[in-house]
């Protein structure tokens, strides 16, 4: 019997994900935009912003500083990361429009802090 390939976006995710509502700055080409991640992973988060404020298609990819205030920290913590996947267009409903940005350095202090949140709060 024959594997069905059926799937059609098969799971590449590394990292458990938790829906939150975290407030996070965002620090683009030194511009600084507010909003708040609808999810987290210590691989990364998704952000719903506006079309045009990153670009997803430069090389090498474009910086994005992340400031993100967990609960559970007296300081936020501060992660770097690249736009890995956008969501814009007629596809997507609203509130799913935005970006997913992959963190870099996944094994320092910051993202550690975020795996702490992840794993008390993931129920």
């Amino acid at each position: 019997m024959k594997e069905s390939r059926f799937l059609s976006h098969p799971e590449k995710r590394n990292h458990r994900r938790l829906d939150v509502d975290l407030d996070v700055n965002l620090v683009i080409d030194g511009k600084r935009i507010d909003t708040t991640a609808t999810n987290i992973s210590c691989g990364g988060m998704f952000v719903p912003i506006g079309e045009g404020v990153v670009s997803h298609d430069t090389q090498p990819p474009q910086e994005i500083e992340m400031i993100v205030h967990l609960p559970d920290t007296e300081k936020p913590v501060r992660v770097y990361g690249h736009v890995a996947r956008c969501q814009f267009g007629t596809s997507y409903t609203p509130g799913q429009e935005g970006v997913a940005i992959k963190f870099k350095g996944l094994y320092d202090d910051n993202i550690l802090a975020i795996d702490r949140f992840i794993k008390t709060n993931f129920h």
